[in-house]
């Protein structure tokens, strides 16, 4: 159940205690991977249900590596060559009980629940090649994908990873298409569930919501705390240092079984198989085995605390995945439930891991500080970011989710506007015809705030736009 004929890059990858949510005393010496012996006849090949985990490499232990399904060692692993295998469990005792689990959903409404899961996986993926050639073979990818499921034997493939620089240098690792399609049946499943324990002020990835929702209810506390601005008013901004990075897989698990125990038996879905899909994605390490695209070099300059492959163990989730946009609002969620209930904060707003919370006292907001870093440290294992959790008088503004708002007015962050200039100006002569397109969702951006000037000289005095069509008197469309 692994990508065949897929080499790792030799990206030096974290020690083996990194690579198993659970420890390898959980694991079932049944399960265990065969490793290759000189003079033994034990092979890691497909129909016997072994493959390699992973080879130490160089002076400093680090692992490369290399799963084969093709019935034979590719990397010759031996101690001759110095490459002997480390041996890993491939089941841990949690992932083995669900062998002789039978789940109570049907085979017909899981294949219909995949497929629904499958169309919103291809939004926006319509044409890319890995969607095309999943489609190729719909019917019997999506067979073969509910009987894994349905039997508990599905794996997660390896993911791509990858770094991106806009808006900021960011390690991001893409699942495979068939792993997007589970993320989504999860997604549908769990969501509406999910959402109903959140708190209002809770913006990130939620329907309906979104940054500008976040700003504009930022906008609002201000007001009610200010009285229209005529009281005065501070807002703690709260920043948690690399989130993605050191969220707790166990305490994740936890959280998001606390939640589903809740959960009233629902048509055509059962708690066990809800569990299973759960346990796999949670515990799945995108780290292993994963086909580097783009530069190595780029790691180099990614801070070490931005990177799956140098976090703690059992910690991190994937950037990019679904699934982990879901399961950063559900660990957090412990965190606004604090503030709201326990710190009594009524003016508080979260998106991912960037909080505020609005009053009327500089001091109380002083004293709440100790507290909220004592409470991620504690239940959560987070650290606050020193240099970006400040108090900041209303009055002089404050920047938030790329908006700067002030007194009855917000503009656009220098930061953001930075990114659109570079943008606008990376479109050469050659692309000019692709102008119009890029410039009515920049100007969509710019409507959200106090901006005509900023329209005006950006846009208007473009000489590439001014012989492909015209504004209207506003600069908030452009229309070839």
């Amino acid at each position: 159940m692994v990508n065949k004929n897929k080499s790792v890059d030799k990206l030096q990858i974290k020690n083996e205690s990194s690579l198993s949510l659970f420890s390898i005393d959980d694991c079932l010496d049944s399960a265990l991977f065969a490793g290759y012996r000189n003079g033994s006849s034990l092979n890691n090949v497909g129909s016997n249900g072994n493959y390699w985990s992973s080879t130490p490499n160089n002076s400093n232990n680090a692992y490369n590596l290399n799963f084969n399904s093709s019935g034979q060692n590719v990397n010759n692993n031996n101690r001759n060559n110095g490459q002997s295998v480390r041996l890993v469990a491939e089941l841990t005792k949690e992932m083995s009980d669900y062998r002789v689990c039978h789940f109570s959903i049907t085979k017909e409404q899981l294949l219909l629940d995949l497929y629904k899961a499958y169309k919103d996986a291809r939004k926006h993926k319509r044409y890319k090649n890995y969607q095309l050639k999943f489609e190729f073979n719909l019917e019997k990818n999506l067979i073969n994908l509910r009987d894994e499921l349905i039997t508990a034997t599905y794996r997660p493939f390896p993911s791509d990873c990858f770094i991106i620089h806009d808006p900021k240098m960011r390690e991001v690792f893409a699942a495979h298409f068939r792993d997007r399609i589970v993320h989504h049946l999860f997604y549908n499943y769990t969501y509406d569930l999910f959402e109903k324990t959140f708190i209002y002020d809770s913006y990130s990835c939620i329907k309906g919501k979104g940054t500008h929702f976040g700003i504009d209810r930022l906008k609002h506390h201000i007001l009610s705390v200010s009285k229209g601005y005529s009281q005065p008013c501070y807002i703690l901004k709260i920043d948690i240092k690399g989130y993605f990075m050191n969220i707790n897989r166990n305490i994740l698990l936890e959280l998001c079984r606390k939640t589903l125990s809740k959960i009233k038996k629902q048509k055509g879905v059962d708690k066990s198989f809800l569990d299973y899909l759960l346990v796999i994605i949670i515990s799945a390490n995108p780290t292993e085995n994963c086909n580097v695209l783009g530069r190595v070099e780029d790691w180099k300059i990614l801070p070490r605390d931005k990177s799956l492959f140098y976090t703690k163990e059992n910690c991190g989730l994937p950037i990019g995945n679904l699934s982990s946009q879901l399961f950063s609002n559900v660990y957090l969620n412990v965190f606004d439930q604090y503030v709201k209930r326990e710190l009594r904060c009524l003016h508080y707003g979260r998106y991912v891991d960037d909080a505020y919370i609005v009053s009327e006292n500089e001091d109380c907001l002083k004293d709440l500080v100790p507290k909220i870093r004592d409470f991620l440290h504690k239940e959560l294992h987070l650290t606050l970011h020193a240099n970006k959790t400040r108090i900041y008088n209303a009055y002089h503004g404050v920047e938030f989710l790329g908006a700067y708002v002030k007194p009855f007015r917000s503009y656009i962050s220098s930061s953001t506007l930075k990114r659109i200039k570079k943008k606008i100006k990376s479109y050469g002569i050659n692309d000019c015809e692709k102008l119009p397109s890029p410039v009515n969702s920049f100007l969509g951006v710019f409507s959200h705030y106090k901006s005509y000037c900023l329209r005006r000289v950006i846009f208007g005095n473009d000489e590439r736009l001014k012989d492909k069509g015209k504004f209207d008197t506003d600069y908030l469309k452009f229309k070839p």
